[in-house]
């Protein structure tokens, strides 16, 4: 996935949030333990693919993307989401 310089700030600041989230949610509700553990795995590998142009994403990794990019995308007002939305749609290219 051939993302611009810009494109991967956002999204590695994004799933960084992400990654913080989860651990918060983890240490307040025991039970999602497992959920959280796969979610903080798929993180962990996009975080590394961000810097090989050449990494195909898993179908986890599309899903996950796609929520948190779309999460995103409703919780901005304006103009701000051109970004959101071209990571989107090349994610979904692949």
């Amino acid at each position: 996935m051939r993302l611009s310089l810009e494109e991967m700030n956002i999204l590695s600041e994004r799933l960084e949030k992400e990654e913080a989230r989860l651990h918060q949610a983890f240490s307040a509700d025991p039970e999602r333990r497992e959920e959280a553990g796969r979610e903080l795995a798929i993180i962990s590998m996009l975080q590394r693919k961000l810097e090989d142009l050449e990494a195909d994403l898993t179908e986890d990794e599309k899903q996950l993307l796609n929520r948190i990019l779309s999460d995103e995308i409703h919780h901005i007002h304006g103009h701000g989401t051109g970004i959101y939305e071209s990571i989107l749609s090349k994610v979904n290219q692949e």
